[in-house]
């Protein structure tokens, strides 16, 4: 990491460049303003260290003119005459970082772990993105629509926050799987990902498996357990079918999100947890809070950052995509030979309403992959799989993009 230091006192520069080449980076330093500039153009600088008040000009416009020229640089303010004014200027300049003087080596091992953490998360983000324009993929997500285009720019700019995110959609329309991207992208992505689905355990167990028990706590608690709020600590934790969920429960759900603490069950400790909550239903929250499935408090308090996910059928043009993919993971897995499709029978999933979303989309591609005797999926397969009388929305017209058919194989598909 190349580093920039601006500093006029000689004796705080020197002590900079050593703690910082300490640290693994690679230093240039300068007493003035002027001097920074130039040395801007020549170093080129990933970060800059600047101090406010240099002899012939302001230490955060030096920064300023350095990341209109590139913003992806980064800042670090120090100053021995802090003020509100000058950390407010910082923040708005776009500078994350402000010290004091004296510094202690600590301080800046700590600021710069946090800067390497964000310039890691920065570079993926920009490599997800470049797959995005390249592939129609952002993570594990598929699509090239205009619905799809929308929702993966609210997850990039979602996945910069800790906030909350509530995720609304049908069933099988990929929930869990832009939970998941939201924590790729986040700042928490080494840490934890944990997903619980609240429509998946009896009422009476949900308390323990969040929160965690002690032991002797109830009947069949035999030892202690960490809850899953607890194994997330640090990450995300995935609420899914969050209706579902009791309204007693929900209580001390709001209770946990609000306070940052916890009890295990049996137990009068409180217990700092530190993670980011992304939940999901597939009702209409607004429903289901009428119906008293949801309370309203409590979905004030998840709905910070709400994202609703298209039907399949509202998404068409992803279709071809989507069957695709899917067809080259089981081939990756499989090894059967299935290298292509037909067109037509591309066609017919693009018509089919899709009622099970994503999900019975890829348990039709897969059933076709099996039951497919040559190299190439054929509209007759298909047919025999899509259900009989389940409506079929008419050729919209116009021509369709299909992707380019994959090379088929000379020799006919093995099998056995």
């Amino acid at each position: 990491m190349k580093v920039l230091i601006v500093e006029d006192d000689v004796a705080t520069r020197r002590g900079l460049e050593s703690a910082i080449k300490e640290l693994g980076g690679q230093t240039k330093s300068v007493g003035t303003a002027g001097e920074a500039m130039r040395a801007i153009d020549d170093f080129k600088p990933e970060v800059l260290v600047v101090d406010v008040h240099l002899p012939d000009g302001d230490g955060i416009e030096v920064f300023r003119a350095a990341a209109d020229s590139d913003p992806e640089r980064e800042g670090i303010v120090i100053t021995g005459q802090a003020s509100l004014d000058s950390a407010v200027e910082a923040l708005r300049a776009g500078i994350a970082d402000y010290l004091l003087k004296p510094l202690r080596p600590a301080q800046l091992e700590v600021v710069f772990q946090r800067l390497t953490a964000r310039r890691k998360l920065q570079s993926e983000v920009d490599s997800l993105r470049d797959e995005l324009l390249e592939t129609g993929k952002l993570g594990d997500l598929i699509g090239r629509s205009g619905s799809m285009m929308k929702t993966f720019d609210v997850i990039r700019r979602v996945a910069r926050s800790s906030a909350p995110v509530l995720i609304t959609g049908a069933s099988g329309t990929g929930k869990e799987v832009v939970a998941k991207t939201i924590h790729r992208l986040s700042r928490r992505s080494a840490m934890p990902f944990v997903a619980f689905n609240c429509g998946a355990i009896s009422p009476t167990l949900i308390e323990s498996e969040l929160f965690g028990h002690e032991r002797g706590s109830f009947t069949g608690a035999d030892k202690k357990r960490i809850g899953y709020f607890e194994e997330a600590n640090g990450g995300t934790l995935f609420l899914d079918e969050i209706t579902e969920m009791g309204s007693e429960l929900q209580v001390k759900l709001l209770r946990v999100l609000e306070a940052r603490t916890l009890r295990r069950v049996g137990s009068t400790q409180e217990l700092r947890v530190d993670v980011r909550l992304v939940s999901a239903t597939n009702r209409d929250p607004e429903e289901a809070i009428k119906d008293g499935k949801l309370r309203e408090d409590l979905y004030y308090r998840l709905n910070v950052f709400p994202i609703a996910l298209p039907r399949l059928s509202e998404r068409r043009e992803d279709i071809s995509v989507l069957a695709e993919h899917f067809r080259k993971q089981i081939e990756d897995q499989e090894r059967e030979g299935v290298t292509a499709w037909d067109p037509a029978a591309l066609e017919m999933l693009e018509k089919y309403d899709w009622p099970g979303n994503v999900r019975e989309l890829r348990n039709v591609v897969h059933r076709a992959y099996v039951m497919c005797e040559g190299d190439t999926i054929q509209p007759a397969v298909i047919e025999d799989l899509l259900p009989a009388g389940r409506p079929k929305p008419a050729p919209t017209g116009g021509s369709r993009q299909t992707p380019a058919k994959p090379v088929k194989k000379a020799a006919g598909r093995k099998r056995g």
